[in-house]
């Protein structure tokens, strides 16, 4: 347990190798820098506006997740790409047909969790509620990209302030958000801005109606009131720093994508490595609860895990901010859907722009265009896409 002020109690950890600890503490502080962290002070240092720069930071948590993973991955790596994935010269451009399919089966959910490996960032899993969709083109047969979305942390400063949120009018509204943590095409439609077609599903009324479908009449955790099943608007952060795909996404009679900030360059990725187990390991060897009994008993969180594996080792919480900020935006689903979070209006006036005017508008605005300008999309060979030959 820890007392009033957060500190460890001496003898949860006077069973722990001292000798053990110094060695770890001193990995961990030479693996950030091995990654290609600056540390200064007991802070890191990082360029976010460089963009290969963050790919290279991330390099070493998206191995570490894809080694977890290589039973899996071998399992459905060359039926899905054999099955989903189109080689470009094979690509029908005028026949692209894009339709929203909701994940429903252990095929689809395995397919979503194979593609997510992909990411040049490592991919969470989502929490709480959660809605997860892949976009698949009927036209040509093949995989488009993928969609997921989970419930949005609470302390989030820059979405609150353009919202308008106090602390009260934020635990009640909150619930009427969901966040998207991952979007994004499978070549060779991102290399035609397939990213953006995707995004665009985001303001699907489909989304609204099955959001509603699975949640309406639950009860909340903590408060145990009755929910109305109303989805309001959908946030998401691009991977990168600055996003290049969400921005300028208007869709005529829908919604659009509204910048409302940045996040703090905070985060657990730096740590997600093979030392990370070693850190859980002593954490859990101290027998710290490290769950709200609301939610059961266990492991709350990685930064949870973290923070109390900081201390235990004597190093600054101010490990976690790694610098690295990511642009948000907002997706209001109605008219009146900031009104609505605000607590200023009971009315939303939903957008119910049709999925097929959605996909013919991104279509014609975005991946069109590009195929006819760059044809580097032609020369995509499904089989690059391999994690298994990537691996190797």
């Amino acid at each position: 347990m820890e007392n009033s002020k957060g500190e460890l109690k001496l003898n949860q950890i006077s069973t722990i190798n001292e000798n053990y600890l110094i060695d770890l503490k001193e990995r961990i502080l030479d693996k950030l820098v091995e990654e290609g962290f600056s540390i200064i002070n007991g802070r890191i240092i990082s360029n976010f506006n460089d963009k290969n720069f963050i790919r290279k930071l991330h390099l070493s948590a998206v191995k570490y997740l894809i080694e977890k993973k290589m039973n899996f991955i071998d399992k459905v790596d060359d039926r899905f790409i054999n099955k989903y994935i189109i080689n470009g010269k094979e690509l029908d451009i005028k026949n692209i047909k894009p339709k929203l399919v909701k994940i429903n089966s252990q095929e689809f959910s395995e397919l979503f969790n194979w593609v997510k490996l992909h990411w040049s960032i490592p991919i969470s899993s989502g929490y709480g509620r959660r809605l997860r969709y892949l976009v698949y083109d009927e036209g040509n047969y093949a995989l488009i990209g993928i969609i997921g979305l989970s419930d949005p942390v609470f302390a989030l400063k820059d979405r609150d302030t353009y919202i308008g949120w106090d602390l009260e009018t934020k635990k009640i509204n909150l619930k009427h958000l969901m966040d998207a943590f991952v979007v994004g095409a499978v070549p060779p439609y991102s290399y035609i801005l397939g990213g953006k077609l995707v995004a665009s599903f985001l303001m699907s009324p489909r989304i609204v109606k099955d959001f509603k479908n699975k949640y309406k009449n639950t009860k909340t955790l903590i408060s145990n009131q009755v929910f109305n099943g109303k989805l309001v608007a959908i946030t998401t952060a691009s991977a990168l720093g600055k996003s290049s795909i969400y921005d300028r996404i208007k869709i005529p009679g829908s919604s659009e994508f509204l910048h409302i900030g940045w996040t703090k360059g905070s985060g657990e990725f730096q740590f997600l490595n093979e030392l990370y187990d070693e850190i859980l390991r002593i954490v859990k060897d101290t027998g710290i609860l490290t769950k709200n009994p609301k939610w059961g008993y266990g492991n709350r969180n990685r930064r949870k895990v973290l923070q109390i594996g900081f201390k235990i080792l004597g190093l600054p919480d101010t490990l976690l901010y790694h610098n690295i900020k990511r642009e948000l935006f907002l997706i209001p689903l109605g008219e009146k859907s900031l009104e609505f979070l605000r607590g200023r209006s009971k009315i939303i006036k939903y957008y119910n722009l049709p999925e097929e005017n959605i996909s013919e508008f991104a279509l014609r605005r975005w991946v069109i265009p590009r195929s006819e300008r760059d044809k580097k999309f032609l020369l995509f060979n499904k089989k690059d896409y391999s994690l298994m030959t990537n691996i190797k």
